[in-house]
């Protein structure tokens, strides 16, 4: 009996082996098929939507819109761009209105409806907003004039150059899909002044994670309002 017991006990061990290798492999493919979006959009779509801020940068329709923007609304306090901000909210309510329609018409925000298709799905909408935290250019409806208590203005603007802010996540403007919002100072080529802000949304199921991580960490008031406390 002691020859025949060997056989007898491997048989299971082979078994538990075999379940142990299958489960590793299906671990691994798990972790594969979630990791690769990531992966991809670290590789791929994260490095051209860089290069497309540092363009963007540079890009003269952008920041003549915002030298014009803070020339003209020079003389303008809050308390008029408040008032702005309701006919804007009132508008985008009614879906109609000539504030919006006016400012999605001016040449920046036509020039960013163009970045925006360029960009086959990797930015989905997108802000100017001028040096007193206005809106400047819109290609499409958004939701508030006053941007000035927004983290994208709050974190960027009065921080200077190179100052980025990306949101959490949240939907789309349409409602389609997850993105982020990632904002960045305009600096004006030729005076190295901060004139305003250039805020891009962009498509998390491009560049996942890596594109689209929070910076800085926002506070649990400014993810469920979309203030900062000022």
């Amino acid at each position: 009996m002691s020859e025949n017991a060997p056989p007898g006990l491997t048989l299971p061990r082979r078994i538990l082996r075999g379940l142990v290798l299958v489960l590793i492999a299906a671990a691994f493919s798990l972790l594969a098929a979630f990791a690769w979006p990531h992966l991809l959009g670290a590789l791929r779509y994260a490095p051209k939507l860089d290069r497309l801020f540092v363009a963007l940068h540079q890009d003269r329709v952008l920041i003549d819109g915002l030298r014009e923007q803070n020339a003209a609304l020079a003389d303008k306090d809050e308390a008029w761009a408040l008032a702005q901000d309701q006919i804007w909210n009132t508008e985008r309510i009614t879906g109609e209105g000539t504030l919006q329609r006016a400012a999605m018409a001016r040449p920046a925000s036509q020039h960013l409806r163009d970045v925006v298709q360029a960009s086959r799905g990797l930015v989905t909408h997108a802000f100017l907003i001028d040096a007193k935290g206005r809106m400047a250019a819109a290609p499409f409806p958004s939701f508030n004039y006053w941007q000035f208590d927004k983290p994208k203005f709050h974190y960027t603007f009065p921080l200077g150059a190179s100052a980025r802010d990306v949101s959490w996540l949240q939907l789309s403007w349409d409602g389609t899909h997850p993105v982020c919002w990632r904002a960045e100072t305009m600096v004006d080529p030729q005076s190295g002044a901060p004139i305003g802000v250039l805020a891009l949304e962009v498509n998390y199921l491009k560049v996942g994670y890596f594109g689209c991580r929070e910076t800085p960490i926002h506070t649990e008031q400014e993810r469920a309002t979309n203030h900062v406390k000022l």
